[in-house]
């Protein structure tokens, strides 16, 4: 398990020191009123599940831990539901999307079957978080609440720390048939088709351009796993990366070093910020607030991740470089950036070029721009050639990620806006 033993590696310290405080938080924000929709708790404790598996945290402790969350926090929502009441919900519920109508609805279903709503409805996001605060105002007795509030916080910290801790059993015996890095790819593939498939289906808000994007980001995340479960194993591809170190020293000479040393550092950290800022303003200019966003979180994104995967894999550097760089070398930090640059001006300015052959060139130039600065990388001989390929796949998995995700956010603020309006 080299990729989760890495993760670890980085987290244990804090883990350790701070694990049980976390998962107590979580659970107490989790099963609180407003703040449940919010916190992702139930994630987190199904994490702690996980991490009692590989003896990170006790599996005892853990359960107690969330259960004594997660009765603090339906208390705490009780008690503000007796203060506050329904002039609360009717003042700031449609602030927090819990309408006076919703709160009807509950407080009714509350009254006939108390222990129903507070024990089963702990799995449930919403019920989760508004049912204890309807209690309070529906004057359910406070010792009645306190039992089922009990029962209920045991019975959610049994079962999502176990779903983590047999999640944990599952991968272990997975990754002994499977690389690590394909199977976290496989779950992660099946995770989105189901998302995008429930989405779609409940919205119908994707077009045939945003399968393009997600059989993009689904293709590109298979071909980033099997560079990092190739790079870990020593598979054919770091032969091939030796060869091609060892050959391309040959192709040097003065002027071709001079084009790809321009060539790349088109994309040097100090010249794609001024790129970034240039293409934020005129992204502003243009009132194209959805892809002046899309560029900010993907630029911040892909950087973020990249540096994350140099601490996990660790790999070093071709020995006899052009170029002095330090740093671990997979993947190519340049690859990524540039292609998520170069795509995202694709993307945003591709429908505003009117002539066919004009658009055609600005497409294939950007993608030639993006394909040199990694091929660049490789001549100098400050990246393997799986490293370039795994910094490409990175940026592409990441972009058409925030791209389907930017669509789900714009639908839902049109359709909010649309309700409003027929109010």
């Amino acid at each position: 398990m080299f990729i989760i033993d890495r993760i670890l590696s980085l987290l244990v310290p804090a883990l350790s020191s701070w694990g049980y405080t976390i998962l107590l938080l979580s659970s107490i924000l989790e099963s609180s009123p407003f703040f449940g929709l919010l916190v992702p708790g139930q994630t987190i404790i199904i994490v702690g599940g996980f991490l009692s598996k590989l003896r990170i945290l006790n599996l005892g402790y853990t359960i107690i831990i969330v259960a004594i969350g997660s009765i603090i926090g339906d208390l705490i929502g009780y008690l503000l539901g007796r203060k506050y009441g329904y002039s609360f919900i009717r003042k700031y519920g449609r602030y927090i999307f819990f309408k006076p109508e919703h709160f009807e609805k509950t407080r009714k279903i509350m009254n006939s079957h108390p222990g129903k709503i507070l024990i089963l409805g702990r799995f449930n996001s919403l019920t989760r978080a508004f049912a204890p605060f309807v209690a309070g105002s529906s004057n359910l007795s406070f010792f009645k609440f306190l039992n089922y509030n009990i029962i209920g916080g045991i019975a959610l910290a049994i079962a999502f720390v176990m779903i983590g801790y047999i999640f944990g059993s599952g991968y272990e015996l997975a990754s002994k048939y499977l690389s690590e890095a394909l199977f976290i790819a496989l779950l992660v593939t099946v995770l989105f088709i189901l998302i995008y498939r429930f989405i779609n289906k409940r919205k119908h808000i994707f077009t045939k351009y945003n399968l393009y994007a997600l059989i993009i980001n689904l293709s590109s995340l298979y071909v980033l796993s099997k560079m990092i479960d190739d790079v870990i194993g020593n598979e054919l591809i770091t032969r091939l990366d030796f060869w091609i170190s060892t050959k391309v020293v040959l192709l040097w000479n003065p002027l071709l070093n001079r084009i790809m040393i321009f060539i790349t550092n088109i994309v040097n950290l100090t010249n794609l910020f001024i790129l970034c800022l240039i293409l934020f303003a005129v992204l502003i200019y243009k009132k194209k607030w959805y892809n002046s966003l899309l560029l900010f979180f993907s630029m911040a994104g892909g950087l973020f991740f990249e540096l994350l995967i140099k601490q996990i894999i660790q790999r070093a550097r071709p020995e006899n470089a052009l170029i002095n760089v330090s740093g671990y070398s997979f993947p190519s930090g340049h690859a990524t950036m540039a292609v998520i640059f170069f795509s995202l001006l694709i993307y945003s300015f591709k429908d505003d070029i009117k002539n066919i052959t004009l658009r055609n060139l600005f497409i294939f130039g950007n993608i030639a721009l993006f394909l040199m600065i990694g091929i660049s990388r490789i001549y100098l001989n400050v990246h393997w050639f799986s490293d370039v390929i795994a910094g490409l796949s990175l940026g592409l998995f990441w972009l058409t990620l925030l791209i389907l995700v930017f669509k789900v956010v714009v639908s839902w603020k049109k359709r909010k806006s649309h309700a409003n309006y027929l109010k």
